[in-house]
This record gives structure tokens, sequence and C-alpha cells, in this order.
């Protein structure tokens, strides 16, 4: 599976708009007050959010929250069945948790996400209550032609939020269907900002037609730089990128051939670092961390390819451990389980034991009593 030819059927699998419907995605007012929320808020350690797969054919997942012991396992989201949820992102203060949701259109309807799902952007309070919608994608759909009312640029997607560290800002994805891109299977997939409250959307990657898609903006801890993951579908490779907030100075962190693969690279709480996962070409999927110039690119984990998989990862907020997933883990399925090394990969030892599926996790701040 690691064959550029398998690297791109992954690819095609999960990102290419499988059933598009033309249309323009409106940006509503988002929330009335910002939840603040980025990869890992600098503070003491707290517990760790994560998503649990309750099937073994991965059809249905919840959040579910841990001590860093692996005790106190506590569940905080309950989806319907054939409803995903994942990727969910701590705020500074421990109060909230912002997630992706993956539901399957209704029968006749839009497919407004990728591989024909209309996913959501949702937050949930860290006690599992107070669950809102934080992102919506609205389209506006001519009801006679199914045509939308600007050609060219119609939206199959709006996902994947990081808040900037004052809560003024909110990176996102933006999929946009736009005919100019050839190279691209004519998708557009760059990072957006948009204030709070909605006003002052404008683009920051992806601004000029190309062979690339972005995805899974993070904050830099002073708010003046974006992470972000890069599928090059030409050079079928993928890497992690900087970009400064204004979208410029656009930096190459790790080579295409490291194929650094974590869609949110997540800073340390000092900014010194990027931890991500990669899987080049031998087989193996390691974490690894660089400076975000590039330099001391180091593998943290040295599995061979026969070896363990790493998947993705976040700094504890004290920046002295990591939290990841690793498989095969417990049971005969070899589901990934949870694990917490130091932050120099040592001492890695596997928190959760089930037979089900864990991984996305994100570390989260001890919240002030």
């Amino acid at each position: 599976m690691h064959s550029n030819d398998a690297r791109n059927q992954r690819r095609i699998g999960r990102y290419s708009p499988l059933v598009l419907v033309t249309a323009v995605c409106l940006i509503a007012t988002l929330i009335g007050s910002a939840t603040l929320a980025q990869a890992t808020p600098p503070g003491k350690n707290g517990r760790i959010v994560f998503r649990r797969f309750l099937d073994f054919a991965k059809t249905r997942s919840a959040l579910f929250t841990v001590s860093p012991d692996g005790t106190k396992v506590k569940r905080l989201t309950r989806p319907a069945p054939y409803v995903v949820d994942v990727e969910p992102d701590w705020s500074p203060d421990g109060a909230r948790i912002a997630f992706e949701r993956q539901v399957s259109c209704p029968a006749g309807g839009a497919k407004d996400g990728m591989d024909s799902t209309c996913d959501r952007v949702y937050t949930v309070n860290a006690n599992g209550k107070g669950l809102k919608s934080l992102v919506p994608c609205r389209f506006k759909v001519d009801p006679t032609s199914g045509m939308s009312s600007k050609p060219g640029t119609d939206c199959v997607g709006v996902d994947q939020p990081a808040w900037s560290p004052d809560g003024s800002k909110l990176a996102f994805v933006y999929r946009l269907v736009d005919r100019s891109y050839e190279g691209s299977l004519k998708l557009d997939s760059g990072i957006w900002i948009v204030n709070a409250d909605g006003t002052g959307l404008h683009q920051v990657t992806q601004r000029t037609a190309g062979t690339s898609w972005d995805f899974g903006p993070q904050w830099s801890p002073d708010g003046s730089k974006l992470a972000f993951f890069r599928s090059d579908l030409k050079l079928q490779a993928d890497a992690v990128f900087t970009v400064d907030a204004d979208g410029a100075d656009e930096l190459q962190v790790t080579p295409w051939g490291l194929s650094a693969e974590n869609e949110y690279p997540d800073w340390s709480p000092d900014g010194q670092w990027l931890l991500f996962n990669a899987q080049p070409k031998d087989g193996s999927s390691n974490l690894y961390k660089a400076h975000p110039d590039g330099t001391a690119l180091t593998n943290l984990t040295r599995q061979s390819a026969g070896g363990k998989q790493y998947l993705s990862s976040s700094f504890s907020p004290d920046g002295t451990k990591i939290v990841t997933a690793r498989t095969p883990g417990t049971g005969p399925e070899g589901a990934a389980d949870l694990v917490v090394m130091n932050a120099d990969g040592s001492k890695a030892h596997a928190i959760t034991k089930t037979r089900l599926w864990e991984s996305a996790a994100d570390w989260g701040p001890r919240r002030a009593r």
C-alpha cells in the first residue's frame, strides 16, 4: 500500500469529488462568540480527547476523553449509526472541543462533502453537553437546472477548522470545484481564513490553479503562521508546509520523498517544533519532528517497514510528552491503540488497550478550578 500507485488511489478515494453537485457555498456568520482552539494549547497537562470507532467495520465513531495514564475514560458524543466523529481539538482553556462530523447525505440531496458525505464542524463541551454547529456549509442551487448561480466555483466542502490563538479568526479548508484546475481533478482545496464574526473571508493558499491540495491548517502559538499538509498529485507525494497568516512566505518544511502525511502537523507549545507522521516509500510509518524552517528533522519512533505503524499525534501542553496512535494494537484485528511517549520518542507505552480502533488524539490543558 505504499507504492506510488497505491498512494494515488488512497488520495483519490479519500479526497476526490466522487459525486459533485454544482453549488455556491455561502459562508454565514460562524458563531456569536468564538471558541478558542489550536493544536496544543500551552499550559499544564490535562485530559486527552480521541476518536474511537464503535464497530470493527469502522462505520461509526464517537469522541472520548481519557487521563494520560489511561484511566477514567469518558464518552463525549453519541452519533447515530453510520456517523463518524473525528479529528477533535481542545480549546486552550479545556472547556470545549471542536471536531468534524461525517454524515451520509440525504437521498436525493446535495453531496456537499468529499466521498458523498455531508461533513460538518461542531463544538461540544468537555462534559459532552452543548453540542452546536460551528461551521455551516450552505448551498444555493437553481431548483430547475440543478446548476449553481456561479459556474466554475462550486463548493464541495468546508471543514477542518483551527482557531487563532486569540480567537479572532478561523483557518479552515475550503474545497471548490474550479474548472481551471485541470491538474488537480478540477478541485481547489486550499486554506482560507475568516474573522470570527463571518467577515473578512480570504484565501491563503492555492490562490492560483495548480496540481496540489492543502489540508489541516494549524496556527503557530503566536498566531503569525499556519502549518498545513500538502498533497501534490503530479509528484504523488506529500509534505508539510508553513505560510504566513497573510499568505506570504510559503515554505516547504519536509522533503517530498519523506511523504509526511499527518493532516494536522502539530506545533509544540513553544513554537520551536512541528510534529507529524510520515510514510516514505520503504513502507514504514513513523513520527517525526522538525523545526519550522525544516532543520533538525528527526525520526522519533524509528520503526522499519515490518514494525509498528505510528499515526497522527499531538504534543502535551507542557511540551514534554506526545500522544499518538499505533498499530497493530490490542486484539486480533490489530486496531490502533493510543500511545504516550516522551517528546524525544522514548518510553512509548499504550494507554488504551481495546479491540476497537482509537486514534486522532489531542492532548488538552488542565482546566482551572
